[in-house]
């Protein structure tokens, strides 16, 4: 029977490799021919699609430090390779529940392009999706914020918003991390 040691270090492995192998994607990206894809992540109960340019890294949720005086969606600051970033909760910001512990797994690092040192945190990366492979049902609006994008559903049934990453990093509550 394993032990817990063993099973994490299981589990790391397979998150090494899966990264090892997102990053190789992610790299490859812009050369490829411009097939719309995006990658695929699950944040508490709901899924999003991040477009590949913008999303920077996935990695394992290290410490945060909190920070005095912020709202309660920002998490705080992690440091990710030497660089400090400030953490997001998605939901939270969105006005939903915030994400308990067992759900916030990793980080979703945000690309340099966007030049701001941020990351969500999401449950789980699990893949790429081509968006010609999904049925667009509408334009997702139904929080009012702006960087929800259109919903999908593929064809197993699952739903995912598109996340722009981009227009999260300029609106104005994001901006405003201060109470």
């Amino acid at each position: 029977m394993a032990t817990g040691s063993e099973v994490t270090a299981r589990q790391l492995v397979k998150l090494r490799e899966f990264s090892t192998q997102l990053a190789q994607r992610l790299k490859e990206a812009p050369s490829l021919p411009s097939e719309p894809t995006r990658l695929a992540l699950r944040v508490g109960g709901e899924n999003f699609l991040v477009e590949m340019g913008l999303a920077g890294e996935i990695v394992s949720l290290p410490d945060i430090a909190p920070v005095p005086w912020t709202k309660p969606w920002y998490r705080g600051l992690a440091n990710v390779r030497g660089r400090l970033v400030g953490v997001i909760d998605l939901l939270h910001l969105m006005g939903r529940e915030p994400l308990s512990e067992d759900q916030a797994q990793q980080l979703l690092v945000f690309g340099e392009g966007l030049s701001v040192n941020a990351a969500i945190l999401i449950t789980r990366a699990f893949g790429i999706r081509n968006l010609k492979d999904l049925t667009a049902l509408a334009p997702a609006g139904a929080t009012g914020a702006s960087w929800e994008q259109t919903r999908y559903r593929d064809k197993d049934g699952v739903a995912f918003a598109e996340l722009d990453l981009r227009d999260l990093a300029r609106s104005a509550a994001f901006a405003s991390i201060g109470v």
